[in-house]
C-alpha cells in the first residue's frame, strides 16, 4: 500500500486576536478530517523567503493573514491569503487564492442594525490609520446600507497610532462634532474600544447619545469594555476551514484563475450588548445584575448573591429578565465571565493553574477543570501551552 505524503503547511496568523485563533481552529479541524498535513505556526517567519531554507524545512503550502516576503510573489508555493491583499501579489500567475469574509455585507448588516433600532441624526465610520482592504469594503457596505440621503462621516485618516493618547483625543473631538444621537461603526472590536474610551473621556453618553458597533465579537474586548460592546461576529472558524479547503485543492494540483481566486465566507451574526441597546426598565434590571457580576465575579459570588444585589426583586423576575436580555442564566453568565478571564490569565501568567483559578473566583477546582475541558475541548494546561507558545505578551498576573 502506498503511503500518503504528509504535506508541510505554514500557517501565519496574529494569534493575539481571538478571530485569528478561530481561523487556526478552522484550518486545523479541516486538516484533521481531510488532509495529511504537518502544520507549522509560522508566526515571526513572515519575512522569511521559503526558497532560502533547506528543502526539508520548506513549506509545501502557506496560509497567511499577514504580509509575507515579497519573494513569494515569484514563488510557485501554493499560497492562500486570508483577508489581506498586497500589491506585489499581482505578480503571481499561479497557485494563489484569496479567502475573506464578505466585508461589504458586514457593513450592510451594521447599517441595518442601526436603522432598525432608533432614529439617528448622524452616522460615522472609524477605520485604522492603515486603511486596509477589509476596512474599505466594510465602509462601502455601511454607506450603501444607510443610503445617500443621511449624514455619514468618516474619522479622518491620519498618522496617529490607533489607541494612542493623541488618537483618543482626536477621536473624542470628532465624536463631539457628530450631531446627536449618533451611530458609529468601527472596523473591528479593538478600534471600537478606542471609540468607547474617547466617548467616555468626553462625557458622551453611550448608548443614549452614541451607539457603537464593532466587528469580530472578541469576548474579552467586548465584555470588558465600559459599556460592553455590541459586535458583528463573523464565523472565523468557517473562514479557516474554507482557507484550508482551498489550499488542499491547490496542493492537489487544481489551478485557480484570477477571476475565481477569491472565496467569500458569508456567515455572521450580531451579538448585542450595551453600546446599542435602548434599555427598558426590564432591561435595566438585567443590566444591573450583569454589572454586579462583572464587578464581583472574582470573589466567588453565586446567583443568590446577584439576586440580593437587586433589592426588592424576586429571583424569578431577575432571572427571567436576565435570560431575555443575555440568553443565559445568572449562573451561566458568572461562569462565562470567569472562564474568559481565566483563559486570558493562563496565557499572560506563569502562575500555577490552581492559583489562577482561585483568583478568578473558582472554589471547586476539580469541577472547574472538568467543565473547562468540556467547554473548550482541551485541558487548561493544553490551552496555556497552545496559546502561550505563540504569544509575545509580557508575563504578569
Amino acid at each position: 500500500m502506498k503511503t500518503r505524503e504528509i504535506k508541510r503547511v505554514w500557517v501565519n496568523l496574529e494569534l493575539l486576536f481571538s478571530s485569528q485563533r478561530d481561523i487556526l481552529f478552522g484550518i486545523s479541524g479541516y486538516a484533521k478530517r481531510n488532509a495529511f498535513w504537518n502544520i507549522v505556526i509560522a508566526n515571526g517567519e513572515r519575512d522569511q523567503d521559503p526558497s532560502s531554507l533547506p528543502k526539508s524545512e520548506r513549506p509545501d503550502g502557506i496560509i497567511t493573514t499577514q504580509p509575507l516576503a515579497p519573494a513569494l510573489a515569484d514563488s510557485k508555493i501554493p499560497l492562500v491569503v486570508v483577508g489581506a491583499r498586497d500589491a506585489w501579489l499581482g505578480r503571481r500567475t499561479c497557485n494563489l487564492a484569496f479567502v475573506r469574509n464578505d466585508d461589504r455585507k458586514i457593513g450592510l448588516a451594521a447599517a441595518k442594525k442601526f436603522l432598525s433600532s432608533r432614529l439617528f441624526a448622524s452616522f460615522g465610520f472609524v477605520g485604522s490609520y492603515v486603511r486596509n482592504y477589509c476596512s474599505i469594503l466594510r465602509e462601502e457596505g455601511f454607506r450603501a446600507g444607510l443610503g445617500a440621503n443621511r449624514d455619514i462621516r468618516s474619522y479622518p485618516q491620519n498618522e496617529l497610532v490607533d489607541g494612542s493618547p493623541a488618537d483618543i483625543a482626536a477621536l473624542g473631538r470628532w465624536l463631539e462634532s457628530l450631531p446627536k444621537p449618533a451611530a458609529v461603526m468601527a472596523v473591528h472590536d479593538l478600534r471600537a474600544t478606542h471609540v468607547i474610551s474617547a466617548a467616555n473621556d468626553r462625557g458622551i453618553a453611550i448608548p443614549q447619545e452614541l451607539s457603537i458597533i464593532g466587528v469580530d465579537n472578541d469576548e474579552l474586548l467586548c465584555e470588558f469594555a465600559n459599556p460592553p460592546l455590541t459586535s458583528i461576529a463573523p464565523d472565523h472558524i468557517h473562514e479557516g476551514e474554507l482557507a484550508a479547503e482551498v489550499l488542499h485543492s491547490l496542493l492537489n494540483g487544481k489551478t485557480v484563475s484570477k477571476s475565481s481566486s477569491t472565496h467569500k465566507a458569508c456567515r455572521f451574526e450580531i451579538v448585542e450588548r450595551d453600546t446599542t441597546s435602548s434599555a427598558t426598565p426590564s432591561e435595566n434590571l438585567a443590566k444591573e445584575a450583569m454589572a454586579f457580576i462583572r464587578q464581583n465575579f472574582k470573589s466567588g459570588i453565586r446567583a443568590e448573591d446577584v439576586i440580593r444585589s437587586v433589592p426588592g426583586r424576586s429571583r424569578r423576575l431577575v432571572d427571567a429578565r436576565f435570560r431575555e436580555m443575555y440568553g443565559c442564566s445568572l449562573h451561566e453568565a458568572i461562569l462565562r465571565i470567569r472562564y474568559a478571564e481565566l483563559k486570558r490569565r493562563l496565557v499572560r501568567s506563569k502562575a500555577p493553574i490552581g492559583e489562577l483559578m482561585e483568583s478568578c473566583g473558582f472554589s471547586d477546582l476539580s469541577n472547574a477543570k472538568r467543565l473547562f475541558k468540556s467547554r473548550f475541548g482541551m485541558s487548561m494546561r493544553e490551552w496555556r501551552n497552545r496559546q502561550g507558545a505563540s504569544s509575545n505578551l509580557p508575563k504578569s498576573t
